[in-house]
């Protein structure tokens, strides 16, 4: 099955507690992911609370242009408060043809602040990547290359807040 992935880790100046807040309550993520996350939507799962184990919520995500918006159903395959979050999504790409996705964030603490990390791996079933048009194959690749300004918006974000 083929496969791409992205990685990227940043020094944030505040605790891991303040970092796996903002990322564990998906209503922030349209305002940490300006331009790409349009709104989230829990589908299951306790909206007063943290993301937790079985938790799913729905991205509505930013397509390349012409392309329209994409869905992701996020499901939490992980959440340890303060250390690491996991989501798991199995996306369409259009008739007959989806991707599975998995996005690990991991959050450790680092003198006054936190060690953040965050990597994605998406896979795609036999002739997916081949039978998707060019812009959505496109906009795949170019998301894997950025991670690092994913997890700069973050940190953005959170030292902003404080």
């Amino acid at each position: 099955m083929p496969s791409m992935s992205g990685a990227a880790g940043v020094y944030i100046d505040r605790p891991p507690e303040a970092v796996f807040g903002v990322l564990a309550d998906p209503d922030n993520w349209p305002e940490v992911n300006r331009g790409v996350t349009l709104r989230t939507t829990r589908v299951h799962g306790d909206p007063s609370r943290p993301l937790a184990g079985g938790d799913v919520f729905v991205e509505h995500a930013a397509g390349p242009e012409g392309a329209g918006d994409f869905e992701f159903p996020w499901n939490v395959q992980e959440s340890t408060p303060n250390t690491r979050l996991i989501i798991a999504s199995r996306a369409e790409l259009g008739p007959g043809h989806h991707c599975f996705q998995v996005i690990t964030f991991e959050f450790a603490p680092s003198g006054p602040g936190t060690a953040y990390t965050r990597t994605i791996r998406v896979d795609f079933p036999e002739g997916t990547l081949e039978a998707a048009s060019k812009d959505q194959a496109g906009s795949f690749q170019e998301y894997m290359g950025q991670q690092y300004t994913m997890a700069m918006k973050l940190k953005a974000h959170v030292e902003g807040q404080g």
